[in-house]
């Protein structure tokens, strides 16, 4: 199997994202751990060591209500024709096709493994995977400081970024950034951070409510200015916004995420206050935006 043939494989996996833009991480995140460990040189992963690592992945990256059923991906991804499951005679299935008692695959704890094709062409190529784990941390998650959280978190380092990754998070309006910078003058709209080197703008960023990889759009209700800081607590879901009747929108605070005395500083202090208002109403945060935020991002509840 050629590089070409391995990379599009991978980008065919059937991964059940629904059409409103629910988060799927089950097999990308397996995939990902998969890597890593065949990086390592441990090719043959049980299901019980799989189940532990990648439900630990999903609990930190992904949605706060789950699910974490780690044995769907771990059965389904044969179907995508790059795993094996050995021993799968052994495995009752149910209606669905997939196994019919979780406590007997756990007794059973048969072997994951990528098939004999994938192998080969990744011990051929080692720096193939780290493309792959950039293709799927591109198609994922939608920024470079997310990718570095989930690369320390499966134990695998890489840098510099392939192509793969800077190309695909390229497919971008390059307007965007200017016009949501524009539309709140400059400012985080948390916590009103300004700063020019000379006439450039540094430390701002236009950051997507609902996620560019899931359908969301480049336009400016889409769009929060916001600081290094605030941009990485809004996409960790440390915090989210809320409609607060038909104009304002409000922080809210993860009951989930805590810290020191910064924490309590940039953080706590803004908790149920309203975001700064841009030029203009029509610009301000959308509905369906901040709800997908809430629902696919935002960690637990919020704060009372």
């Amino acid at each position: 199997m050629t590089r070409e043939q391995v990379l599009a494989l991978f980008e065919s996996i059937k991964r059940g994202r629904t059409r409103g833009g629910g988060r799927a991480l089950n097999k990308p995140l397996l995939l990902l751990h998969a890597l890593a460990r065949f990086a390592d040189g441990d090719e043959r992963l049980r299901f019980t060591e799989i189940e532990d690592a990648v439900k630990r992945l999903l609990i930190d990256f992904g949605p706060a209500d789950g699910p974490y059923h780690v044995s769907y991906p771990f059965w389904r991804l044969q179907n995508d024709g790059l795993w094996v499951v050995e021993n799968a005679d052994a495995v009752e299935e149910n209606a669905s096709g997939d196994p019919r008692s979780l406590v007997a695959l756990r007794e059973l704890d048969p072997v994951g493994r990528f098939t004999d094709e994938v192998a080969d062409a990744l011990r051929t190529d080692p720096s193939l995977v780290g493309e792959l784990m950039d293709g799927i941390l591109a198609d994922e998650f939608p920024s470079e400081a997310y990718d570095d959280e989930v690369r320390t978190a499966i134990g695998f380092d890489r840098d510099p970024p392939s192509d793969v990754i800077l190309t695909r998070r390229r497919r971008r309006d390059p307007t965007f950034r200017k016009r949501v910078l524009d539309a709140y003058e400059h400012r985080c709209a948390v916590c009103g951070f300004s700063a020019m080197v000379g006439d450039a703008h540094i430390g701002l960023d236009a950051a997507h409510v609902k996620w560019h990889q899931y359908g969301g759009p480049d336009e400016v209700p889409n769009g929060l200015a916001l600081c290094a800081l605030h941009h990485r607590l809004l996409d960790r879901g440390a915090f989210t916004v809320t409609a607060s009747g038909s104009r304002e929108r409000v922080v809210e605070v993860s009951e989930r995420a805590r810290g020191n005395e910064g924490f309590q500083q940039w953080m706590l202090a803004y908790h149920g206050q309203p975001l700064s208002e841009p030029v203009r109403t029509e610009y301000r945060v959308s509905e369906p935006a901040t709800v997908w935020h809430q629902k696919q991002v935002f960690k637990g509840l919020p704060r009372t």
